[in-house]
């Protein structure tokens, strides 16, 4: 694991409070906004997502329009009027939609690996696909060292879901691109069914098979000391999309199982806790009206 990655940290690297930059500057550098031009700013070749749905940046130019960026980008000073973007891709794409010319941005300090820095920013936002994601998970493996468990205490996930996660990476590069090109995904837990299978034809033919709905069983692990498969949270007719209620559900399923095994609060926990119920409270507020 990265040096500057301590268990003090996690914390704040879950919560995201600073950006991904919080976990590996020390105190003393600081943190550096700077104003640079977007035509000064250069793509990062160690970006996770390779898809960008295009709704999701709408509203996020949207968003942005009416309320401002929230969080600056990351970025890496490369010489006179060059900079390299570390993380933010979303948020570079929608400025530059709108026609600004200028954005803010968190100046990663030298010394800092910016490709880890790029990849932890993104894999703690839930917008990855499964496939992105098992790619930057192996990012952090191969290139950095994490272990499964270092990713699962990232993460908020057992070990075990680190490990499936990764095994995606075993699905043929074919079936991976019908499940991104299909409208309507499977679940991930059907995904690990795919990963399971060694032939590319017969992960096509399952892949089809679950897509039509086909029935088939979602995968239980049995044994001693084995956690079984996580269930996909049910979700029932929504305003948001099928991704954001799962992850509203998952979260309320964490702060429940938080509630029945409470432990010390550090004050970055209270801070994102209040966060969250600002914005819990202004969504319900807008629509009442």
């Amino acid at each position: 694991m990265s040096r500057k990655l301590g268990t003090g940290n996690l914390a704040r690297l879950n919560a995201m409070s600073r950006g991904a930059l919080a976990v590996f500057a020390e105190p003393e550098q600081g943190v550096r906004l700077v104003y640079p031009d977007v035509d000064w700013i250069e793509a990062n070749p160690d970006q996770p997502r390779r898809r960008f749905d295009e709704a999701e940046l709408a509203a996020l130019t949207d968003s942005i329009r009416k309320y401002g960026l929230q969080q600056p980008i990351g970025v890496r000073e490369l010489g006179p009027s060059r900079f390299q973007l570390v993380f933010g891709e979303r948020r570079l794409r929608a400025v530059r939609a709108l026609g600004q010319q200028t954005v803010p941005c968190i100046l990663v300090p030298d010394g800092i690996d910016t490709a880890e820095v790029a990849v932890i920013e993104n894999v703690l936002r839930a917008d990855l696909t499964p496939f992105e994601e098992a790619d930057a998970f192996v990012a952090l493996v191969e290139k950095h060292g994490y272990s499964h468990a270092d990713l699962g205490q990232i993460m908020g996930r057992d070990k075990a879901e680190i490990t499936r996660t990764l095994g995606l990476t075993r699905i043929a590069p074919a079936v991976r691109e019908r499940y991104e090109n299909a409208a309507r995904k499977v679940a991930r837990y059907k995904l690990y069914q795919i990963a399971a299978l060694d032939d590319a034809a017969a992960q096509m033919s399952l892949l089809d098979s679950l897509a039509n709905d086909q029935p088939l069983p979602e995968p239980r692990e049995t044994g001693t000391g084995s956690a079984p498969a996580r269930d996909e949270p049910e979700v029932v007719l929504s305003a948001f999309s099928l991704r954001v209620s799962r992850n509203i559900l998952r979260t309320r399923e964490a702060l429940q199982a938080f509630q029945e095994k409470p432990k010390r609060l550090e004050e970055v926990d209270r801070e994102v806790l209040r966060d969250l119920r600002r914005s819990i409270d202004a969504i319900l507020d807008g629509g009442e009206g």
